[in-house]
C-alpha cells in the first residue's frame, strides 16, 4: 500500500514527462516556501494526498504537483500555510464542496515533497493518503487509513494508528498510543518503547535499546525481538504474543485466550493470571513463575 518511495522518484521527473500518466492526466505545479519564523512545530494535514519530507539544514519548502482526471479540478487542489500559536499548519486539501464529484476512475490529488529543518517537531495528520518522513528531530503522527514510512528520527516518535500501516526504522524512543486494525512495524529504537492498545492489527518491534511496555493486546498479534531491557505486557486478549531475545525480565499481568511465547530471556519470566491460551517458554535464565496448571 505504501507508495511514498514511488512518489519521491516521480517528483524528480519534469512535470511534462508525467502528463500522460494514467493517474496524472492533467497537472499543475504547486510550490510553497514555509514560514517557520517563531514556530516550534510544523503540522502537515496530509488528508487524502501524498507527501514526502526530508529533514535537514537549508530552506524549508514544498514542491510538487496537483493531478486530476478533469482539468477543471486542478484549481480546487491547494497547498496553504497558517500560523496557529507556536505552530505552522500546512494543509494539503481539495475544496470540500466538490469532493463528492470523484468516483470510479475519476481522481484529484496532490503529490508533494519537501524539506524541513532537523531541529523542529514534525506532526502528521494523515487520512487516506500516504506520507514519508526522514531525519526529523522528533515526530508525531495521527494516521487514519493511509500509510506512512518514518526513518532516522533523532528523538521521540508518537503515533496513533487506525486502519493504516506504519513502518518505522530508527528513533530515539517510541510512544505508540494505539493501533486499530492497521499494522505497525518498528525497528532500531534506541531508548524505551511504550505501547497503549493494540486492536485487531499486528505489532512488530525489532531491536530496542531500553524497556518495552505494552498495555493491551487485543485480537492482533504482537512480536517483540531483541529488547535490551525488560518487557511488560498488561493484558493479552485473543491475539498471540511472541517475545524473543529479551535482555531483561518478561512480565505478563493478564493472559486470555491468545498464546504467549517467551524465548531467550536474560532475566525472569512471570505470568500473573492466565486464561485458556498456552504459555510457551525456552532458555529463560532467571526464575519462571506461571499460574497453576501452566
Amino acid at each position: 500500500m505504501i507508495r511514498t518511495l514511488a512518489v519521491a522518484s516521480l517528483l524528480l521527473l519534469p512535470l511534462t514527462a508525467l502528463a500522460d500518466e494514467p493517474q496524472c492526466k492533467f497537472n499543475e505545479v504547486r510550490d510553497l516556501k514555509l514560514d517557520l519564523a517563531g514556530a516550534k512545530a510544523v503540522v502537515f494535514e496530509v488528508n487524502q494526498h501524498d507527501l514526502v519530507l526530508q529533514a535537514g539544514p537549508g530552506a524549508a519548502q514544498l514542491g510538487g504537483r496537483a493531478c486530476a482526471s478533469n482539468a477543471d479540478w486542478l484549481r480546487e487542489l491547494t497547498v496553504t500555510q497558517q500560523k496557529v500559536g507556536d505552530k505552522l499548519v500546512v494543509r494539503l486539501q481539495r475544496d470540500a464542496r466538490n469532493t463528492l464529484t470523484i468516483s470510479g476512475s475519476s481522481y484529484a490529488y496532490l503529490d508533494m515533497r519537501g524539506t524541513v529543518p532537523d531541529s523542529i517537531l514534525v506532526q502528521l495528520k494523515v487520512g487516506s493518503g500516504d506520507a514519508s518522513v526522514t531525519g526529523a528531530h522528533s515526530l508525531s503522527a495521527d494516521v487514519g487509513s493511509g500509510d506512512i514510512k518514518v526513518q532516522q528520527i533523532k528523538g521521540l516518535v508518537t503515533a496513533a494508528v487506525g486502519s493504516g500501516d506504519v513502518i518505522l526504522d530508527g528513533a530515539g524512543a517510541l510512544n505508540l498510543l494505539s493501533v486499530g486494525s492497521g499494522d505497525f512495524k518498528a525497528r532500531n529504537i534506541r531508548g524505551d518503547a511504550k505501547v497503549g492498545t493494540i486492536g485487531s492489527g499486528d505489532f512488530e518491534l525489532d531491536t530496542v535499546g531500553g524497556n518495552v511496555e505494552i498495555g493491551v493486546v487485543g485480537s492482533g498479534d504482537t512480536d517483540v525481538r531483541k529488547a535490551k531491557g525488560n518487557v511488560r505486557v498488561g493484558t493479552v486478549g485473543s491475539g498471540d504474543t511472541d517475545l524473543r531475545d529479551i535482555g531483561g525480565s518478561v512480565t505478563v499481568d493478564r493472559h486470555g485466550s491468545g498464546d504467549v511465547t517467551a524465548r531467550d530471556v536474560g532475566g525472569d519470566l512471570r505470568v500473573a493470571n492466565s486464561g485458556s491460551g498456552d504459555i510457551r517458554h525456552s532458555n529463560v535464565r532467571g526464575r519462571v513463575e506461571l499460574p497453576r496448571g501452566k
